[in-house]
């Protein structure tokens, strides 16, 4: 359960392009989102939850997540592993089960958080929907996009929420970059470079045999790593309307990918690489390339140049035909999150969104984004072309049944 660095239902998509030239949101709005998205409520109203996949070693980010959301009241567990499964069970206090659909039927919890290994999320968010419990389920949302497309159908005739763990959204440098894009700051975008180095060890693997197998996770780093930067993409950039990438297993000993290359491309013609590997070491960055300027956002820090002027006006009207626009180092408002951060923020934002019909920052249709990237990733490479979004789900779901074999 790995990310990079640290939009929802009712808001319409970002169109093809990345572009953003009107202003979307002022610093009261900012405040706004924070405060909604963290879900700071006025009353405490007790929604029962439960959780599937207790056992996971996740598991105590989101306990700490449920101790910081007092509208939460823990209800019940469930994991396949029936040792450790009770084990939590009985530290917590609530009842154990080892079948999901018997808890749900038994207990009918309002929330239902979903933190098993990623095959079996899909059905389990299906059955915990269809149940009429609200769902927030660990990323990715599922292994293929086919399956996403179907726990939101779920989500929407139940008329229930379905929250993506993508925490990552509601950092506050995060909001403050997504700002600067939606206003503009950046003028228009050229070019977008994404790079995560995730060093993992023969010993990581040895120690979870389902890690780095199409059947255990449908993919590797793309699947494991990856999705925390690919959601930051969709989330500050909008979806690419195309995709070159190729996979490679350079070094590990498993049989999907450990490292990938691609070349996205935006319907303004906008281009961008992304490069991910758990071969390689050094730090992760996203950096974003405007007319009006560079934006570099690593793992700790955030590194803001402005153009003066503007680089479209600097090429058409300066008379040197070497000429460079003046560079101005810039610093980039940011505000303090308005509530809990993390898992916690995910929670409160669902439950929000349950009680006071808050927006969520990440439902099923956002969530299941970045999972169409990583599939359109591996279906180009597998397939030797260039994909065009939204991806054939016949044809995804039909390579990645030839790859479980």
């Amino acid at each position: 359960m790995d990310g990079l660095f640290v939009g929802s239902s009712t808001q319409k998509q970002p169109k093809a392009g990345i572009t953003l030239s009107t202003r979307q949101s002022s610093i009261v709005n900012r405040q706004s989102l924070i405060k909604e998205s963290t879900g700071l409520m006025t009353n405490t109203q007790k929604l029962r939850h439960a959780v599937v996949g207790v056992g996971a070693g996740i598991f105590s980010l989101h306990k700490d997540a449920l101790d910081q959301t007092p509208e939460a009241e823990l209800v019940g567990v469930c994991d396949v592993n029936t040792q450790l499964g009770q084990l939590r069970a009985d530290e917590l206090g609530v009842p154990f089960y080892q079948q999901a659909q018997v808890m749900l039927a038994d207990l009918k919890p309002d929330v239902t958080s979903i933190i098993t290994p990623h095959p079996y999320h899909a059905q389990i968010a299906v059955d915990a929907l269809t149940a009429g419990s609200h769902v927030i389920v660990e990323k990715p949302i599922a292994i293929h996009v086919g399956e996403a497309d179907r726990m939101i159908a779920a989500a929407e005739a139940n008329d229930r929420l379905l929250a993506v763990n993508f925490q990552h959204r509601y950092r506050p440098e995060v909001i403050a970059v997504r700002d600067l894009l939606q206003s503009g700051g950046l003028g228009k975008i050229l070019r977008v470079t994404v790079v995560e180095p995730w060093v993992r060890t023969a010993a990581y693997f040895r120690n979870a045999g389902w890690r780095g197998t199409w059947r255990g996770e449908g993919g590797g780093v793309l699947m494991n790593q990856g999705p925390h930067g690919l959601d930051l993409i969709c989330f500050l950039l909008g979806m690419p309307v195309r995709i070159t990438a190729w996979t490679r297993t350079l070094q590990h000993a498993i049989e999907t990918e450990d490292t990938i290359t691609a070349m996205f491309e935006w319907g303004d013609g906008a281009i961008g690489t992304v490069y991910m590997s758990t071969v390689e070491a050094g730090q992760r960055r996203m950096e974003i390339a405007g007319t009006g300027g560079t934006l570099l956002l690593g793992e700790r820090d955030i590194t803001l140049e402005r153009f003066q002027p503007d680089l479209l006006e600097h090429i058409a009207t300066n008379p040197n035909p070497f000429g460079r626009p003046e560079q101005v180092t810039a610093a980039l408002d940011i505000k303090t999150l308005d509530g809990p951060s993390g898992h916690a923020a995910v929670y409160r934002n669902l439950y929000a969104a349950a009680l006071h019909g808050a927006t969520l920052r990440c439902d099923g249709r956002q969530g299941r984004q970045s999972l169409e990237l990583a599939n359109a990733m591996i279906y180009s490479s597998h397939t030797n072309q260039t994909v065009d979004l939204p991806l054939d789900r016949v044809g995804y779901e039909a390579l990645l049944t030839r790859l479980q074999k």
